[in-house]
This record gives C-alpha cells, sequence and structure tokens, in this order.
C-alpha cells in the first residue's frame, strides 16, 4: 500500500506525470520578490518529495533530507490530492523500494556515503539521526542552500538552529562584520556567519602554539627576570615534596574542537539577507540521542509562557527540581521534551533573585504602604540606623488588630533563626483563636535579641493595639525577653516555657533524672502531684534535704525562678490547653519549610502572606463546617445540647470528652460549709479525689483543679455535680465568648472606607477577580481558531486602554505630589526647624523607601573556604611507611 501511495504521489522522473518543484527560499512572510519565490520557513506543512543526487563530501555525513520544491525550477509544486486519512501510518519520507534496489542497509557503504543537499537526487534509504534513537519525527529540516533568502538576521539564524538541531551539532555566531559607511549608524550588519560550535583549533594544537609563544617571550625577557624568588613564586601545588590542593580551583569541562568548517555566512543585498556561504562538512561525529543533544547551548531557550509559569513557581518558593517537573508535566510529563535544561532554570531563578536583591527593604516597604493604602489598620514601623540601613521591621494587619481584644487574654512569643540572607531572627506574636487554631497577632524582624529590641518590639505592638496589654504572655527562658515584658507589660502575667525548664533541667542534672532513679521520682511527683503553693514548697525543699542537693546551682536557679514556671503558681491563670511555647514554635517550624537561609526579606514577606492566607483558609473552613453541619450527641444532657449550640465545633469536640469523662466520678456530699461535693473516682481508676463547691442561688461553681480558669471550660468534675443536681442550663459566666463563633463574626475585612460597589477592596482580591474570568475566557477561546484571534485581539486592545489610563492617571497623581511637596516646602520655610529625632526608629514613607538601604548578608554556614591539602590514601601511606623503614635500615 506504502509503495502504491507513493508511486501515485511521487512519479519517477521521465514520467508523464512528474512535476520539478520551483526552488524553495526561506522568509518569515509569504510575499513574493522578484522572480524568485520566498515560501514560509515552518517546515512541518512540507510535503515530502524525492530525494536528489548530489557529490559526496568529508568523512561525516548528513541524513537524508527532503524538499517541498527544486531549487532550480520556479514552477509551483503540485497540491496534494489524496486524503489525509488514507496517509495515516505511513512514513511517505522513505523512499519505496522500487525494481533494482538493493535494500542496503543504513549502516551500508551507501548510506554512509551518502550526503544530501538542495541538488541531490539520491534515494537511498538513510534515515534520519533522530529515527535511529526512536525519537518521533513530524517534520524534516530545512537545508540553507547558497540563494536562499531570509527577511531579516534572527530567522536566519533560526533556520541554521533547526537545521542543526536535526542533525545533532550545535551552533553560534562566528563573525559580523559592521558597515563602515559614512552617514551610516555603526551597528548596521553587512555580514554574519553561523557555526559550528566545534570549531577551532584542537586543544592539543592550541597549546603547543601557547607554549610556543612563551618560550620566545621568555627569550626576550630572560635579562630581566629576578630569579632569586622563583621558588616562592612556583604554585604550593607544583612546589616538591608539598601535597596537592584539590580545592585551589573548580574543574570546568571544555567544548572539544575539531576543527570542524562547517558553517553559514549571510549577507544583506537590497534589503534582504540571503546566503552566500554554506558548508556542511563535519570533522565530528554528530550527537544522536535527542536527550543529550539539547544541551547544546544554541538549542537551549525558555519560551515566555514558561517563563511566566517558572516566575509563578518561583515565587512560592519550590524548588528548582520540583520546578522541572511541573515544567515537565506541562509539556507531556517528561522534562528530558524541554527545549532548556536544569542549570537554565537555575541561572533564571538567580537572575530573578539579584533583581530583588538590591531593593531588598525597599520593595518590602513600598508593599507594606500600598497595604496601608488599601486598608488604613494596618500598620508598620522600621528600625533604621544612621547609615539609613534598615535593622528592623514590625507590622501587623487591620484585621488582626481589630480581633485582638477577643483573644488578648493569652499571648505566646518566641524567636527563630534561619529565614533570611541577612540572618535577622523572625519574632511572631502568637495568640489562639476561637477554632483553637494557632492565629499570628504580630510579626517581626530583629537585628539582634537583646532587652532594647524586644523592648522595641514590644511597644510598636502596643502602638498598634492601642495600648491593650495582654493579660498572659508565654515566652522562653530568655533573659533579655523577660526584662522587657517586665517593662512594657508591668501588669502582664509572665509564664515560662514548661517544655524548656525541664529540657534544661535533665541536660543539668544528668543521671538523677534518669528513669527509674528516685530523685527523678521525687522530682516529678513534686512538679506534677502537688496542688497548692505551700505544698509544693514544702515538697521541693524536703527533697533538696533528702537527697543532699541543697547545694546544687541549677536547682537553686530553679527555685529562684520558681514562680516562672512551676504549674502550681498558674492554677488560675489562662493558658488554654497547653503549658509550653508548642504553638510558636510549631509555626516557625512551618514557616521555615517555606522559606530558606538564603531568601531575601522580599520573599520573606511574601511567604508569610501565604501562611495568614493559609490560616484564614482553616479558619473558614472550620467557620463553614460549624455553620452547614451538626455534631452527634454523646448523651441526653440538655448542658451538651447547649454546649453544640454555642461553642466552635473544635471547643465543643473537646467539651464532649469532658462530658465522657465525668461518667468516671460518682459526687458525695460534704458536711461543709455551703453545699459541696466530693468527687470519688471509680474502683480501680485515678485515686486523686475532687472537691467541687456550688452556690445554686448565683450560679457558681468551683472545683480543686481550677480545669475553668486556666483553659476557659468547666471541668468533667463540674459537669457531674450539674447533672447530679439536674441542672438544665450552664451559667453564662462559664460560657466564654472567644470560644464561641461570635468571635469573630463582627471582624471587619481589610479594605478602603469608600467601597465601589461591583469593585473588591483590595488589590489581590482585584487581581484574583480578574485572573478568574480571564481564565474562563481562554479556556472557552481556546478551542477554536477564530475566537483565539478575536479574544487575543481583545487582550491586546485592552492593554493598550490600560496603559493609556495608567499614563494619565500617574501625570495626575505627579501633579499632586507636586503641589503637596511645594506646601510642604512653605510650610517649613514658615515654621522653625524641629529638633533631630533619634534614627533608631523611624516610619519610611513611599519617597524614603526609595534610599533605604538592605542590612549586611550574612554568608551561610558551609564547607570551609580555607583551602584544605588532600587525604592520602592507604597505599599512599603504606609506602611512605615503608620508604621511611628502608631509610632507617640504610642508615649506619
Amino acid at each position: 500500500m506504502a509503495h502504491l501511495l507513493r508511486s501515485v504521489l511521487y512519479p519517477p522522473p521521465g514520467h508523464k506525470n512528474h512535476l520539478v518543484p520551483p526552488p524553495i527560499v526561506a522568509s518569515s512572510s509569504g510575499s513574493n520578490q522578484g522572480p524568485r519565490r520566498r515560501a514560509a520557513t515552518d517546515t512541518a506543512n512540507a510535503s515530502a518529495g524525492e530525494p536528489l543526487q548530489q557529490p559526496i563530501h568529508g568523512r561525516f555525513n548528513n541524513p537524508p533530507v527532503f524538499f517541498d520544491q527544486n531549487p532550480e525550477d520556479d514552477q509551483p509544486a503540485a497540491s496534494g490530492f489524496v486524503a489525509d486519512s488514507i496517509l495515516q501510518g505511513f512514513d511517505l519520507n522513505k523512499p519505496a523500494q522500487t525494481e533494482g534496489y538493493d535494500g542496503a542497509d543504513q549502516d551500508g557503504n551507501d548510506a554512509a556515503n551518502f550526503v544530501p543537499g538542495p541538488h541531490s537526487t539520491a534515494t537511498a534509504g538513510a534515515s534520519n539521526l533522530a529515527e535511529e534513537d526512536g525519537e518521533e519525527i513530524c517534520s524534516q529540516p530545512v537545508v540553507p542552500f547558497v540563494g536562499m533568502i531570509f527577511d531579516d538576521l534572527e530567522v536566519a539564524k533560526q533556520v541554521y538552529n533547526d537545521y542543526a538541531w536535526k542533525l545533532g551539532f550545535g551552533t553560534r555566531i562566528g563573525n559580523t562584520k559592521y558597515s563602515t559607511a559614512r552617514g551610516v549608524p555603526k551597528d548596521t550588519i553587512l555580514s554574519r556567519v553561523f557555526e559550528c560550535v566545534h570549531t577551532g583549533k584542537p586543544a592539543a594544537e592550541c597549546k603547543n602554539a601557547a607554549a610556543r609563544s612563551k618560550e620566545a617571550a621568555a627569550k626576550v625577557k630572560e635579562a630581566a627576570i629576578d630569579m632569586t624568588n622563583i621558588g616562592e613564586q612556583k604554585s604550593r601545588s607544583k612546589q616538591a615534596g608539598s601535597e596537592m590542593d584539590v580545592n585551589e580551583s573548580k574543574q570546568r569541562n571544555i567544548l572539544l574542537r575539531c576543527d570542524c568548517k562547517a558553517h553559514m555566512v549571510v549577507g544583506k543585498r537590497n534589503g534582504l539577507w540571503s546566503v552566500t556561504v554554506f558548508k556542511e562538512e563535519h570533522t565530528h561525529p554528530m550527537v544522536k540521542l535527542a536527550g543529550r543533544r539539547r544541551y547544546y547551548r544554541s538549542h537551549r531557550k525558555v519560551p515566555e509562557e514558561d517563563f511566566q509559569f517558572l516566575q509563578t513557581l518561583h515565587n512560592q518558593n519550590i524548588t528548582t527540581a520540583q520546578i522541572m517537573g511541573c515544567l515537565g508535566s506541562v509539556h507531556g510529563g517528561d522534562p528530558r521534551t524541554l527545549g532548556y535544561v536544569k542549570r537554565d532554570v537555575s541561572n533564571i531563578r538567580t537572575m530573578l533573585r539579584e533583581e530583588v536583591s538590591h531593593r531588598d527593604m525597599s520593595m518590602v516597604i513600598e508593599y507594606f504602604e500600598r497595604r496601608k493604602a488599601e486598608s488604613p489598620n494596618f500598620f508598620y514601623d522600621t528600625l533604621v540606623d544612621s547609615n539609613n540601613v534598615v535593622r528592623g521591621l514590625f507590622w501587623v494587619d487591620g484585621r488582626t488588630i481589630a480581633l485582638y481584644p477577643k483573644y488578648k487574654d493569652c499571648v505566646f512569643f518566641d524567636t527563630t533563626f534561619c529565614t533570611n540572607k541577612y540572618n535577622l531572627p523572625f519574632a511572631p506574636i502568637v495568640g489562639i483563636n476561637n477554632h483553637t487554631h494557632t492565629i499570628v497577632l504580630g510579626c517581626a524582624l530583629l537585628p539582634d535579641e537583646t532587652t532594647e529590641t524586644f523592648k522595641w518590639v514590644f511597644e510598636r505592638w502596643m502602638l498598634a493595639m492601642n495600648q491593650m496589654h495582654p493579660d498572659h504572655i508565654m515566652t522562653d527562658q530568655d533573659q533579655a525577653m523577660s526584662t522587657a515584658i517586665d517593662k512594657v507589660f508591668p501588669n502582664s502575667i509572665h509564664r515560662c516555657c514548661f517544655y524548656h525548664v525541664l529540657h534544661l533541667a535533665r541536660k543539668k542534672l544528668g543521671p538523677n533524672l534518669g528513669e527509674g532513679h528516685p530523685f527523678a521520682d521525687a522530682f516529678y511527683s513534686c512538679i506534677y502531684g502537688t496542688d497548692t503553693i505551700e505544698e509544693f514548697e514544702f515538697c521541693w525543699q524536703h527533697m533538696l534535704r533528702s537527697f543532699d542537693m541543697t547545694e546544687n546551682n541549677h536547682l537553686n536557679n530553679m527555685w529562684k525562678s520558681r514562680k516562672t514556671w512551676a504549674p502550681v503558681y498558674f492554677r488560675k491563670s489562662f493558658f488554654p490547653f497547653t503549658s509550653t511555647t508548642g504553638r510558636s514554635e510549631g509555626l516557625n517550624s512551618y514557616f521555615k519549610t517555606l522559606v530558606r537561609p538564603s531568601d531575601s526579606v522580599w520573599n520573606f514577606v511574601q511567604q508569610y502572606e501565604l501562611c495568614q492566607n493559609l490560616m484564614l483558609d482553616r479558619e473558614d473552613n472550620a467557620g463553614f463546617t460549624m455553620e452547614t453541619t451538626t455534631s452527634k450527641l454523646w448523651g441526653s444532657y440538655s448542658i451538651e445540647e447547649q454546649a453544640l449550640k454555642f461553642y466552635t465545633r473544635e471547643v465543643f469536640d473537646r467539651f464532649q470528652k469532658m462530658v465522657q469523662s465525668s461518667t468516671r466520678f460518682y459526687p458525695i456530699h460534704v458536711e461543709a460549709e455551703g453545699l459541696c461535693f466530693d468527687l470519688v473516682p471509680n474502683q480501680d481508676l485515678d485515686v486523686k479525689t475532687y472537691r467541687v463547691a456550688v452556690n445554686p442561688e448565683e450560679g457558681w461553681y468551683t472545683c480543686g483543679c481550677n480545669m475553668f480558669e486556666m483553659c476557659g471550660l468547666i471541668c468533667p468534675h463540674i459537669i457531674r455535680v450539674m447533672v447530679h443536681l439536674n441542672v438544665q442550663q450552664i451559667p453564662g459566666r462559664y460560657m466564654l465568648e472567644r470560644w464561641s463563633a461570635a468571635a469573630t463574626t463582627h471582624a471587619p475585612e481589610p479594605g478602603t472606607n469608600t467601597i465601589r460597589f461591583g469593585v473588591p477592596t483590595t488589590n489581590t482580591l482585584k487581581y484574583n477577580s480578574l485572573c478568574r474570568k480571564m481564565n474562563q475566557l481562554a479556556s472557552d477561546a481556546c478551542f477554536d481558531d477564530d475566537t483565539y484571534v478575536a479574544v487575543s485581539h481583545i487582550v491586546d486592545e485592552a492593554n493598550k486602554v490600560v496603559a493609556t489610563m495608567l499614563k494619565a492617571k500617574g501625570q495626575v497623581q505627579q501633579e499632586g505630589e507636586g503641589y503637596q511637596h511645594r506646601q510642604g516646602e512653605n510650610q517649613r520655610q514658615q515654621k522653625p526647624e524641629a529638633p533631630q529625632q533619634h534614627q533608631q526608629t523611624t516610619a519610611v514613607d513611599g519617597t524614603a523607601s526609595q534610599q533605604v538601604k538592605n542590612p549586611p548578608s550574612t554568608k551561610p554556614k558551609g564547607r570551609p573556604k580555607i583551602t584544605e591539602k588532600r587525604r592520602k590514601t592507604l597505599v599512599e601511606l603504606r609506602d611512605e611507611a615503608n620508604e621511611k623503614r628502608r631509610k632507617k635500615q640504610s642508615e649506619p
């Protein structure tokens, strides 16, 4: 069937139906210029024709190439008349086996000596190099020839580069000739040479020539050379008896130079570019595999659409390997099909980072100014030194400021490093929302961890929060942090992280706190088994005397600071469901998955905004679950149903577990002042008894476990007494609004004071809205050529309209700013100069942000830069030892 189709489509020469095609001319347009016809450079639409004969050149040959037209004829090529469906499954580029065809293999002499060209007529069965590797080829390359015409130089470069890609070699620009005529611009190009990258003398010949030139220069300057310090001038690695330095320089690969003469010269004549010289013989083998061929620099180019997608992935701080995987998936699933390699992506990411690094802090401050313009409640401040270098940042958004009064009852503060290239410590102020989720109540980047710096952060925070101090605050055992808290928040209850206290105790006391040690049992019993301050202090002193540890320095320090860490001192302090700074440390740990120590502060702020948005998304999900679903009741208590309607779902789950735990106790009435019950555990359970005091008239319930005071939820003991007394409703004083859905019902969204109907309030919302609309438009228009062209034209016109509007608006703003500047100058001339403020705390406006400087970068810790000597192998050490032994034996 294939032979029949080929004989019909391409009759042999001499046949009455044989057509001789006209010459092919590459062009970027389809217009005619003179007697020569120019065809489009896209070869995908070319139909296969008979190969033509051409003399043999060189050792390494090109694969056969078939042409649409014959360069020696001006007649148009015959159009195809066979339906495309008939041709599916047949490779018409392969010649049909006619009589006399000996079926010589591709590796035979006939195929090996075959060299295609624009005048070739041979019908040998040599196939494309890509076909040898099983690569699917949709079109044959256009082989340049003398007289080939191009519209511009870029088209000529692209044609030669495509030709090189199909054959398996790389290209480069060899030489460019510029015009020297008067009245002509200096950058006017007359001709350009495109050549194979393996052009040039081999490395060995170059070295010999360089050596001969150096010897000649040495003979000329021999008298002027000072030979006294020649030993010191030698490299350390070349001195006798010295060890080789493997870290002295980086080993780089050198491209092979094979003295290849393949090239193409393009000159400009009559306003058009044409090929004046074309040599196709190579002195080196072609790179057959497409996966390796793409590493030639001339074949590596990142398209614009891939660059935009790459930039989006880069802003999300995804690794280069993952970006390559995403780009490969978009283009079919294999990264090797891309027109670029991993190093190109890495270089682009480096370029993007360098663009940010020069204006890092300025970009951050400009972003904060835009946020403040969108939401007047947004607050930020900077710590700037006398050299106008930004040393610290603090910011908090308007929604957090509005919610702070509900969540100021408990906050956590901690610092972490390795989040930016300046090594500025990251210090988030963390709280707990009504869903028991972690929220950020403020964020700071600090220059150091001194008392003055922490004091500056807390003062900025209070300035943003209208001087509303937190009720309770938890930190680690940092002394500078504790001192700053005492100065700024004198009425707040400060607690140290219990985990850090125990961790340090295990480190200092060592085996004494090991499992099974008597001192460890007494130590933990004293901490966890006491209910009152007097009981704890008595047990602690008794423990020290019993184990003769009264002189232990660390235990004495723990005793002095006991009021900041011992649980018994915080039985009536609100630290819900925790005694550690795990929430703050968890946020720091999660945030480090989004940033790296080499990132800029601008990238840090972007990832911080992503983290905030993810927190809001989690909060929205919890609110949706609470509004649209319900939870199954464990029992038939009315107080449980009341809690389900009041609490958020996460808090209700905790309350429901307490309802279940209440069945572990049974109340025993105690004869005491007022109504009291002792909650006795059931058999084989906890042996500890809790006392609950009740005032039914006023609705007061007090338990010795103090769970309500610490967490804001009534304990299982009070629930058991309520069930025993048949109480139908929990008193309102025990239903905290901060655990209900009403805590965030009236939370304002950030935005401007004047809202236009139908227009989003922030730039981010506007961008998201436009992206959704444009994505839907693109998805509808991409299925048809006419709709694509129409939408593309509309988008181009819209770009012009937007550019015109922004330009006009920018002129108006500049005129307004100029008027305000003149008004300010007049006011300053009329008013006396105010004394200069301390420059350590300055708020930077939009104009000053252009002059602020970045803090000095901190080099990451890694392999030491000091040159290290190569370690000797065991064989070398053995040989040296044997040599020393022989020398000693040979000595008299």
